[in-house]
């Protein structure tokens, strides 16, 4: 059993584990440990490793299954799980992708439950992911705007109307692969059993029930409600950082404070989700 340390990053969310190397073999009780780790923390580092794309993968098993990502093109050949991030278009120009609050793959009935980032290529200074804390959104959410949503539900899409980030665009095939998909505005979590916030404003066209502006106005106030400074942790990676957080419980998006002529490239695995409720 390695004999690694939990800290706490902030009295928000995410924890900082040090001294485990991911290259070595794990017991059954260093994998729960990590487990409960994400559970409670939410976001969990993974200090110093050094981790090829196939050892990413292999490290995703202890949580779950992970997934082969459908938009082949921006995966690694023959690696189909590991997804290439980076800050290039594809003619090798500058852009920052995903700069807005989201949470991933909820354009699925069955939505990616953990999320695994570790950077190949970091620009000098910033290029993190800020997280928001969905439990406590919705702990802290006003009665009125709580008592609106409790049973309500949302529909999913790729290309949502209200979409502001860039996303690949889909061949016909990719589409019937991702037909548009409803979830409850609020779930709970299967582990913890807490019940949080899930809002996606990339993916949500609209919620059930109610016409286009009626939608357009919850949606908003839920959305200004949920991006206070205060549910908020700010992570700047480090060279061997392995990022976990928990897609079922946070929000996250790509900080842009930082020169973009710095190249920005992370390998990202997710796993296998499960029904929403």
């Amino acid at each position: 059993m390695a004999d690694f340390k939990i800290k706490s990053l902030s009295n928000v969310m995410g924890a900082e584990i040090t001294g485990l190397d991911l290259n070595n073999k794990l017991s059954n009780e260093d994998k729960q440990k990590l487990i409960k780790a994400i559970t409670d923390h939410l976001v969990i580092c993974i200090k110093n490793q050094n981790l090829s794309a196939k050892k990413l993968v292999e490290i995703s098993k202890i949580f779950g299954t992970p997934k082969k990502y459908f938009v082949k093109d921006e995966t690694i050949e023959n690696i189909p799980e590991v997804i290439v991030v980076t800050n290039r278009t594809k003619d090798n120009k500058p852009a920052v992708y995903a700069s807005h609050w989201h949470t991933d793959d909820s354009y699925r009935d069955k939505p990616a439950t953990l999320t695994f980032i570790y950077p190949e290529i970091l620009p000098e200074n910033g290029g993190g992911t800020d997280f928001i804390n969905c439990y406590s959104v919705y702990n802290d959410l006003p009665s009125k705007i709580k008592n609106k949503i409790l049973t309500s539900r949302a529909i999913h899409k790729w290309q949502s109307r209200r979409n502001v980030s860039k996303v690949a665009k889909l061949s016909k095939e990719q589409e019937l692969e991702t037909p548009p998909v409803d979830h409850p505005l609020i779930r709970t979590h299967p582990m913890s059993n807490k019940k949080s916030i899930y809002i996606n404003p990339n993916r949500i066209d609209y919620i059930e029930g109610l016409n286009e502006i009626e939608s357009d106005v919850l949606l908003d106030e839920l959305y200004d409600f949920s991006f206070q400074e205060k549910y908020q942790y700010s992570h700047n990676y480090e060279k061997g950082d392995l990022v976990i957080w928990d897609n079922r419980c946070t929000m996250h998006k790509a900080n842009s404070d930082y020169d973009t002529s710095q190249l920005r490239v992370m390998h990202r695995v997710m796993l296998e989700g499960e029904k929403v409720f």
